[in-house]
């Protein structure tokens, strides 16, 4: 190991010398001017002609980028694409930059500033598509029966194109490609069919797997449906950008997901008590976002966290459980339950509403682990979800003092120093 066990919290790093074993951040080799790496990938497109080329005799033209929930340098690749939009003629008055919130938390101006940049802002008119407050429009049904509703700044394009990061996803299998139109451009209907805990629950739904996925496969149908037709896709490490495709959003998701899968997914053939996950910002800031570090643990097909284990979530939750109204009802039902059996029973029976899919992936995981908080800047809030097995700590060194009382002997400890961009599994 080149480095001493560490993970993230936030921005900043915890030191966890007790670990037996240590996952560093999938590093790659970050590209040392990332700028000329996502004009090189929009002059070679990826199963798509140049964008330019495509875009000649558009009118309307809508481009999506991610939320604050993922970092995008959006403002440099937004750049790069107005150029070429502009070489096909298309004007600035022509374009809108579109915000993909799906029902996370909508923006100010301020946010929406930062998100594409205050050059682009002050030029081009960038606005929110958010599930319960953008008008939508009603395109039919996918062939497994998800209603599509999309945004109608979408649909009313003639063309639009996506901004999207690739990373490893419990339900997609992989981020990126038709992701950020058909879930963050998309209405609550598409939204909460597409997350039903039953559609979820199925076979080959799964973090790490595009092939045979049908909820990757659904996100497609809904895409067909949609004028979408040019992605840029990059690969991150914290905020360094490792790897950028362009030109037909799923082949660009897919040759990123080839160059590294390696890297995201790691096998070991141990398995340990205690598994102590890093969570880097911005993911770190709620725990709606944060919570996934412990599903990609938990929920792998051999879990790495021995039966009854810990999962010690290393996150500094700024915002609490989350502002949106997906993270809002996500706490709820979370706080509202008796047990995570109650939850499981409930999310099969009747919707659980926004958000509700990671309650039920959530108590998936507290069915057979425990679950530990270090690091949240106001953990008076976790209490609400103590009686689930969540409990809120000082540090890492109480968390696994606590652990080897409970099981009367030193617990195998394994560090993941970034638990998203990492998915550890049993060999």
């Amino acid at each position: 190991m080149s480095d001493s066990p560490w993970v993230w919290c936030g921005a900043g790093r915890v030191d966890v010398p007790r670990a037996d074993a240590f996952e560093p951040p999938p590093r790659g080799q970050t590209l040392a001017d990332p700028d000329e790496a996502i004009a090189r990938a929009l002059a070679e497109p990826l199963a798509a002609p140049r964008l330019h080329g495509l875009a000649r005799g558009a009118g309307p033209v809508a481009v999506t980028i991610p939320d604050a929930s993922r970092p995008c340098p959006s403002e440099s690749v937004l750049t790069h694409v107005l150029a070429e939009l502009e070489a096909a003629g298309v004007t600035e008055e022509a374009v809108t930059v579109v915000i993909g919130c799906g029902l996370h938390a909508t923006t100010d101006a301020a946010q929406r500033e930062k998100l594409a940049g205050r050059r682009i802002a002050r030029r081009i008119e960038v606005t929110d598509a958010h599930g319960i407050d953008s008008e939508t429009v009603d395109l039919g049904s996918t062939s497994l029966g998800a209603p599509i509703r999309i945004a109608k700044r979408i649909t009313e394009a003639d063309l639009a194109i996506t901004v999207g990061v690739v990373e490893p996803h419990l339900y997609a299998g992989f981020s990126g490609g038709v992701k950020g139109v058909a879930i963050g451009c998309a209405g609550h209907e598409t939204i909460a069919w597409t997350h039903h805990p039953a559609f979820i629950s199925r076979g080959g739904v799964s973090v790490g797997r595009l092939e045979g996925n049908p909820f990757q496969k659904t996100l497609r149908e809904i895409a067909g449906r949609t004028p979408l037709h040019w992605g840029v896709n990059l690969a991150m490490t914290e905020d360094e950008v490792v790897s950028v495709r362009a030109g037909d959003p799923a082949a660009a998701q897919e040759a990123l997901v080839r160059r590294q899968a390696g890297a995201w997914l790691r096998a070991t053939r141990v398995d340990y008590d205690v598994v102590v996950a890093g969570v880097h910002s911005p993911k770190s800031d709620n725990l709606y976002q944060a919570s996934r570090a412990a599903t990609y643990l938990g929920l792998a097909p051999r879990p790495v966290v021995a039966e009854g284990g810990l999962v010690v979530l290393c996150a500094d939750l700024p915002d609490g459980a989350g502002d949106g109204p997906g993270e809002r009802n996500f706490f709820e039902v979370l706080t509202a339950a008796g047990s995570p059996a109650q939850i499981l029973a409930r999310g099969l029976r009747e919707p659980l509403g926004p958000g509700g899919q990671r309650s039920f992936v959530v108590a998936r995981v507290l069915e057979r682990f425990r679950l530990a908080v270090v690091g949240a800047a106001d953990p008076g809030f976790l209490g609400g979800l103590e009686h689930l097995g969540v409990i809120a700590f000082d540090s890492v060194d109480a968390a696994l003092a606590a652990e080897d009382l409970r099981l009367g002997r030193r617990a195998r400890v394994l560090a993941v120093a970034d638990a998203l961009s990492t998915v550890v599994h049993r060999a």
